[in-house]
């Protein structure tokens, strides 16, 4: 380095200074850590690990396509192929480019870390656990592809940018929303809304026998098409000359029980189901699929002869079960042998009319098993059945009427004792059981006169 000095008196002088010499590796970048630079056994483990997620996750896409019923479904089939992709583009960054930074291989851990709590948050709402199963299969990957997360990042830091961080986290939430809109808003912003109304009308007589038209209207006010597993109606007459039943405090309350008006509420002139006598049950079930789309309304009526010199009031109920659309796997009878209606039309048919004891009584009985909304939950989450007998006979009730029962295969084969599977899955299932009655006394006006 030259300096040139001048002074007051014209004069110059030259100071010749040498350069500083550089220091060494002063002017080069810092090292970045790549893949190359993990050990030979560090780099196959990594590769045998990712491998493993890889395939199971693939398969899990390919098998959650099969199942795929609605957007959000699909939604799930995007991620999970995504995760698969980003598993293999894993694999070939540590074996072919081990210039490339652990980033790739970071993020596929964190993906099925991600899966993995998918997976568990499944099983809590699941009524039987599967920790000793898929659940603790998918924990155990899950454990594993932590570890590696925590030994990947001590080495990512120099590579990580905003825009790597965003891809990162942005699947693990749009997995959560999947999961809560398919688990918790769907389930609550898609209950049943359906409006029954009966009607008792007077049409006519033949001489002291009134026809009466028993009409039947269902509306589905509701935006989500709603599936109708079964109906049920009746119609019952209670005589003539029924003694009265003073409204004594004691008889007043053994009509106002938890139980409600199910064993018939307090009147002067009682109308107990001692005294019911049946003149009229109808019902359909999902065997046929019915529905009702939003906004629809459906009508039924039939008509009932009354005869009027012995019955003093006709009560018409109706009992309608619905449940939120969700695709059906089976429909098959209880008791052994399970006739399923999809293999065997006629043998259904023959075993849903057998009548099988019941709670002290008798009743049929069918169930429809629901198909699962995807692979994981249908490796989770115990296939949901829907149970509903009909009973034709129960001690102290009038009859016929409906119980339906949600749980498992399992739990239904006591469904009282297990209330606790019935309530999880009923939950998990958009439901409603509705009804409406109408009630209808003979009156002389009723009864034309005889030409």
């Amino acid at each position: 380095m030259d300096i040139k000095i001048e002074t007051p008196f014209g004069g110059s002088a030259r100071i010749t200074k040498p350069d500083r010499e550089p220091s060494p590796g002063g002017d080069e970048p810092p090292h970045t850590f790549t893949v190359g630079d993990l050990r030979p056994r560090v780099r196959a483990l990594l590769v045998l690990c990712i491998a493993i997620d890889g395939t199971i996750v693939l398969w899990l896409a390919a098998k959650n396509a099969t199942l795929t019923q609605n957007a959000w479904d699909l939604l799930g089939t995007a991620l999970l192929l995504a995760i698969g992709i980003t598993c293999a583009l894993a694999i070939g960054v540590i074996v072919k480019y081990r210039h490339s930074s652990v980033l790739t291989p970071l993020a596929s851990q964190v993906f099925v870390i991600c899966l993995a709590a998918y997976v568990w948050l499944l099983d809590l709402r699941s009524p039987a656990s599967q920790i000793g199963g898929v659940t603790g299969v998918a924990l155990a990957l899950g454990a594993v592809a932590l570890c590696w997360v925590l030994y990947l990042s001590r080495y990512a830091a120099g590579a990580l940018t905003r825009t790597g961080i965003a891809v990162v986290a942005l699947f693990p939430l749009i997995g959560l929303v999947q999961f809560w809109i398919q688990n918790e808003y769907m389930t609550h912003s898609s209950l049943p809304l359906i409006d029954v109304q009966t009607e008792l009308t007077p049409v006519g007589s033949t001489g002291p026998i009134i026809h009466v038209l028993a009409k039947t209207t269902y509306h589905n006010r509701g935006s989500f098409r709603v599936d109708v597993p079964a109906t049920l109606t009746r119609v019952v007459v209670y005589p003539k000359g029924t003694p009265a039943e003073p409204p004594t405090p004691e008889n007043v309350a053994g009509h106002l029980n938890a139980l409600g008006s199910q064993f018939g509420d307090y009147r002067e002139t009682p109308a107990m189901s001692a005294q019911a006598r049946l003149i009229y049950a109808g019902s359909s079930g999902g065997a046929g699929g019915a529905f009702l789309a939003p906004g629809s309304t459906n009508q039924g009526s039939t008509i009932i002869d009354i005869d009027s010199r012995t019955v003093r009031l006709a009560v018409i109920k109706v009992t309608l079960i619905a449940v939120t659309h969700r695709s059906v796997k089976e429909t098959r009878t209880c008791y052994p042998p399970q006739v399923a209606l999809g293999e065997d039309v006629i043998g259904f048919l023959r075993e849903s009319t057998l009548v099988h004891d019941f709670l002290g009584g008798k009743a049929l009985c069918t169930e429809t098993q629901f198909a699962s909304r995807g692979v994981i939950e249908e490796l989770v989450s115990d296939h949901p059945v829907l149970r509903i007998f009909t009973m034709v006979y129960a001690s102290g009730a009038t009859t016929p009427i409906l119980l339906p029962f949600f749980g498992t295969q399992e739990s239904l084969d006591n469904p009282l004792s297990s209330t606790k599977a019935s309530t999880i899955i009923e939950n998990a299932n958009p439901s409603g059981m509705f009804g409406s009655s109408a009630e209808y006394a003979p009156s002389d006006a009723d009864v034309r006169p005889s030409p």
